[in-house]
């Protein structure tokens, strides 16, 4: 809980971040292939907790998305509204969504400041925009690199994939790398979320004309917070619960993380947890096998999907959250779990060390057997549990905040419309 002077300030703060952009009154269009309820990843959560903030700011923002329902039609949320345009789910439904609207986006153009676009929703319909419509400047937020996303895509493949994913990731990625070098060439800002984006992006050959600057992705935590507070609580547990969540398939690390916990039984003769398991994948078969023959039959809860109410619910009842993937940019997952204040086992990525930072009381892990390791120490110290939850909850709150990330995009309008 914030001490009160600090409470003063950061609405102080706020009211003066108000009554700028309403000096400002900027029209912002969101452009963005996924918006809840449609989801298929992180991307469209944050645009819906960017738009409101935004939005309560004094920004007007106008969210352009796809939707499986053919017609276009339209809702209002405050000062956001959200014009929903048909799209299909057929690789690369990112491209689709923009040649099919391509005549519903060039109306809206000419009545907005300023476009946010993110990165696979915005070429090719930049290039025609700087060519028929009057002078916009753009924002692309980039979420991922099309060459580290092929190169995992890839290895997954012979460890346990989805053809949809080979197929979006690898031979489509001629169209996403062309899609995102046509961003590069025509926006007035390129905002990769993530530090450790931006170098992978640098080193892929990817050039800007326009500017570069990182913005963290950020979440609602007020919102998160609320949510699992008020959720359906999970069932009592006399023992450790441990909480993991992702796609089945191997880049989230699932099968390392099932090694770990045959390690944490066997090696360091620690049995009293559970983990509950949420998602599906085409690893599903594969661990259903291998949870018996690792002995974890006792100890592996698999959930497949809930909702996401649900989802914070069960993550804010767990003592400890796995987070073993081996390839990510800024994952919104993390950031909540950050956010509900839960100590987090991760392997040492980039990244985990740019969203959890160097110092939270743990090492990263370097190895299957450091991470049982630095499972075992927290299954076994509830101080150090939460001494690095609560280390994790203030740089979550003061990182990753989204009211925190739409202050930093307001400002980056401002001067790109002046």
């Amino acid at each position: 809980m914030a001490e009160p002077r600090e409470a003063s300030l950061n609405g102080f703060r706020d009211k003066a971040y108000q009554i700028w952009t309403w000096k400002i009154r900027l029209h912002v269009l969101l452009l963005t292939h996924e918006f809840p309820p449609y989801v298929i990843g992180g991307v469209g959560t944050f645009c819906a907790d960017l738009a409101d903030a935004l939005g309560n700011s004094g920004i007007d923002v106008t969210v352009v998305t796809g939707s499986p329902a053919r017609p276009l039609r339209t809702d209002r949320r405050g000062r956001v509204n959200v014009v929903r345009v048909p799209r299909i789910d057929i690789p690369p439904n990112y491209l689709w969504f923009q040649l099919m609207n391509h005549n519903a986006l060039k109306k809206i153009l000419h009545n907005v400041d300023i476009v946010h676009g993110q990165d696979t929703s915005s070429f090719p319909t930049i290039y025609f925009a700087r060519r028929n419509a009057r002078r916009i400047p753009w924002v692309v937020t980039i979420h991922a690199c099309p060459v580290s996303h092929m190169k995992y895509t890839a290895h997954s493949m012979w460890h346990g994939s989805s053809m949809y994913e080979f197929v979006q990731s690898v031979i489509g990625f001629p169209v996403w790398d062309t899609i995102l070098r046509g961003d590069m060439s025509f926006a007035d800002a390129i905002i990769p979320v993530a530090k450790h984006l931006s170098k992978e992006l640098r080193e892929s050959k990817y050039t800007t004309n326009g500017r570069l600057l990182t913005i963290h992705n950020g979440v609602n935590i007020q919102r998160i917070i609320e949510t699992a507070e008020s959720g359906a609580t999970p069932p009592v547990s006399n023992k450790i619960r441990m909480f993991w969540s992702g796609r089945c398939v191997w880049v989230k690390g699932i099968l390392q993380l099932l090694e770990s916990l045959q390690t944490l039984k066997q090696r360091f003769k620690f049995d009293n947890f559970e983990i509950n398991m949420f998602g599906h994948g085409p690893l599903d078969r594969t661990i259903s096998q291998l949870v018996p023959r690792l002995g974890l039959e006792q100890n592996v809860r698999p959930r497949g999907f809930v909702a996401h109410d649900e989802l914070l619910a069960w993550l804010a009842s767990s003592d400890l959250v796995c987070f073993p993937s081996l390839s990510e940019c800024l994952p919104m997952a993390l950031i909540e779990a950050m956010a509900l204040g839960k100590p987090i086992v991760a392997f040492d990525r980039p990244f985990a060390r740019e969203a959890m930072g160097e110092h939270v009381g743990l090492p990263f892990a370097r190895s299957i057997d450091h991470f049982a390791r630095n499972l075992y120490r927290l299954c076994s110290d509830e101080h150090l549990r939460r001494r690095v939850g609560r280390a994790l909850q203030q740089r979550a709150r003061t990182e990753f905040d989204i009211n925190i990330t739409a202050r930093k995009y307001a400002k980056l309008y401002s001067t790109l419309v002046n």
